[in-house]
C-alpha cells in the first residue's frame, strides 16, 4: 500500500506517475494518479497486466478506459481510497518538513559562503606580496567557487521539492473534492444515500458510547408525481431543490440532512429526544407548506409543497434496519392519515 512507501520511494513513484501521464496526455485526476502510481511502483500485478494489454493494443487511455480501470481495481475498495488520502496527507507533511530542513541548510550554506568570501579578501590583503601568496589565493578562491556551487545546488533542490510538494498538495485537494462529491447529491447539494448510511453508523456508535439520544426523520414529498406529470421534470427538480434547501436551513450543524432517494429525504438528529425531533419535523413541514412554487417569468403557480414525515428514536445496539424501518412505518401512517403531517413511531 502507499502508506508503506518510504519518502524516497513515494517521491520517485509520484514523479514517474506524473511523467507517464503527461507523455500519454492523461489528465492528472486523483483516480488517474492512483492508477499510474501503482503501475510504476509495480504494487498491483493485475493492474500492471491490464495496462500492459492496453499499451500493446491501441495504447489509448481515454476517459472511459481510465474510469473502467479505476472502477475495476479501486472503486469497490473503500479502505484503498482512505489509504490514498492518508498517504497523500503524510507525504505532504513529510515534504514540508524536508523543505524546512533544506531551507535551513541552504541558509547556513549561504552564510558559510559569505564568510569564506570575506576571509578570502582578508587573507588576500594580508598575504599580498608574500611568497606563495598566489597559490594560497587560488586555493581560497576555489573554496569560494565550490561553496557557491553547493549553495546553488541546494537552491535547485529546494525548488524541486517545493514544486513536488505543490503537486502532491494539488492532488490531495482534488482527491478530497472527489470524496466530497461522492457523498453529495448532485441535484440538491445535500448528502446522498451513501453519506446518510455512513453517518448513521457513525452517529449510532456515538450514541452508544455517550449514552445519548438519537432520532431520525424520514420525509416524503406528497403527490410528487403530480409535479412531474403536470409541469415536467424541470419543475420536479426545482421542488426537490426547494425542499432540500428548506430542510438544510432548519437543522443545526450537528444534524445530517440527506436525500434518501427519489422524493424522499432524511435527517439524522444526534442528542435529540423523540419529542424534540417531532417538533423540529413539524417546523420543517410547516415551513415548506408555506412555499408556493411559481414560474419566475410567467408568474404561473405550481401549487404548494407538502411533506409527510415519520420520526423514530434509536434503541441502544439495535440493528440499524429496525431504526430506519420504524421511521418508514411512521411515514406511511402519515400518508394514510391524509398526508402533510408528522407521525412518531409507535412506542
Amino acid at each position: 500500500m502507499l502508506v508503506a512507501d518510504t519518502f524516497a520511494n513515494a517521491q520517485e513513484y509520484s514523479e514517474q506517475a506524473i511523467k507517464v501521464m503527461k507523455q500519454r496526455a492523461i489528465p492528472s485526476t486523483p483516480s488517474n494518479f492512483t492508477i499510474w502510481y501503482d503501475y510504476v511502483s509495480g504494487k498491483n500485478p493485475h493492474l500492471t497486466t491490464a495496462i500492459n494489454d492496453i499499451i500493446s493494443g491501441d495504447g489509448l487511455f481515454s476517459a472511459e478506459v481510465s474510469n473502467e480501470l479505476y472502477t475495476n481495481f479501486y472503486l469497490t475498495d473503500k479502505q484503498q481510497s482512505e489509504n490514498i488520502h492518508e498517504a497523500g496527507d503524510k507525504l505532504q507533511k513529510t515534504l514540508k518538513h524536508v523543505i524546512e530542513q533544506i531551507s535551513e541548510a541552504g541558509s547556513d550554506t549561504e552564510n558559510y559562503g559569505e564568510k569564506i568570501a570575506s576571509l578570502a579578501i582578508d587573507i588576500s590583503e594580508t598575504i599580498s606580496g608574500q611568497e606563495g601568496s598566489t597559490s594560497l589565493k587560488d586555493f581560497v578562491a576555489e573554496i569560494v567557487r565550490e561553496t557557491a556551487t553547493i549553495t546553488e545546488k541546494n537552491r535547485a533542490l529546494q525548488g524541486q521539492l517545493q514544486q513536488s510538494s505543490n503537486e502532491i498538495s494539488s492532488l490531495q485537494q482534488n482527491l478530497e473534492k472527489v470524496r466530497t462529491e461522492s457523498l453529495t447529491d448532485a441535484l440538491t447539494q445535500i448528502g446522498n444515500r451513501k453519506h446518510f448510511d455512513n453517518k448513521l453508523i457513525e452517529e449510532t456508535k456515538s450514541s452508544i458510547e455517550e449514552n445519548s439520544e438519537l432520532c431520525l426523520l424520514l420525509m416524503d414529498i406528497d403527490h410528487f408525481k403530480k409535479f412531474n406529470d403536470t409541469y415536467g421534470h424541470r419543475v420536479g427538480d426545482e421542488v426537490l431543490k426547494v425542499v432540500a434547501r428548506m430542510i438544510k436551513s432548519a437543522v443545526k450543524g450537528q444534524d445530517t440532512p440527506a436525500r434518501y432517494g427519489g422524493e424522499e429525504f432524511t435527517c439524522i438528529l444526534p442528542n435529540t429526544s423523540l419529542h424534540d425531533a417531532a417538533s423540529l419535523a413539524d417546523q420543517i413541514r410547516e415551513k415548506i407548506s408555506k412555499q408556493v412554487l411559481k414560474n419566475k417569468k410567467t408568474g404561473q403557480g405550481f401549487g404548494r409543497i407538502t411533506l409527510s414525515i415519520g420520526v423514530s428514536k434509536y434503541v441502544r445496539e439495535e440493528p440499524l434496519e429496525g431504526f430506519v424501518q420504524r421511521a418508514d412505518e411512521a411515514l406511511y401512517r402519515a400518508k394514510d392519515q391524509g398526508r402533510n403531517r408528522v407521525i412518531k413511531e409507535i412506542s
